[in-house]
């Protein structure tokens, strides 16, 4: 008995698409660490922001080397973690950063930036006034 040629072209090409089905698909953007380092700041266990500032930077790197992207919020919560550890300027460029990548998003960096400045500016009066209280 033989199987027509259409029939077996077929077949072979039913094969092929439900293999292709089973692999693996390349993910969309490079999460490696984020979400355990979001986690971790969410949780605020008194982990040290400067280490998991280290593994995103490490991430960050990584994902050039592959060239993906970096996942949605991943430069806001770097941004975050730098302002945690006094880096003001390296924040401001992580959250135009994600800006950028994901223009959706610039309404809550801006907001997140004017909350920055309030919040730097109260710093600065409150240390003037702590300064002028005690007659310096």
């Amino acid at each position: 008995m033989t199987i027509p040629r259409l029939t077996r072209a077929g077949l072979a090409c039913a094969l092929a698409l439900g293999l292709s089905a089973c692999a693996q698909q390349k993910s969309l953007y490079s999460w490696q660490s984020y979400q355990p380092s979001v986690y971790a700041y969410l949780k605020d266990d008194g982990s040290d922001p400067t280490a998991q500032l280290a593994a995103m930077e490490k991430n960050v790197e990584t994902a050039r080397s592959a060239e993906q992207a970096l996942p949605p919020g991943f430069r806001a919560h770097m941004a975050l973690l730098y302002l945690k550890t006094g880096q003001d300027d390296k924040a401001v460029e992580q959250f135009n950063g994600e800006k950028n990548a994901f223009p959706e998003s610039a309404p809550f960096m801006d907001f997140l930036m004017s909350k920055k400045d309030a919040s730097v500016a109260g710093l600065a009066k409150s240390a003037t006034d702590t300064n002028t209280a005690k007659g310096k």
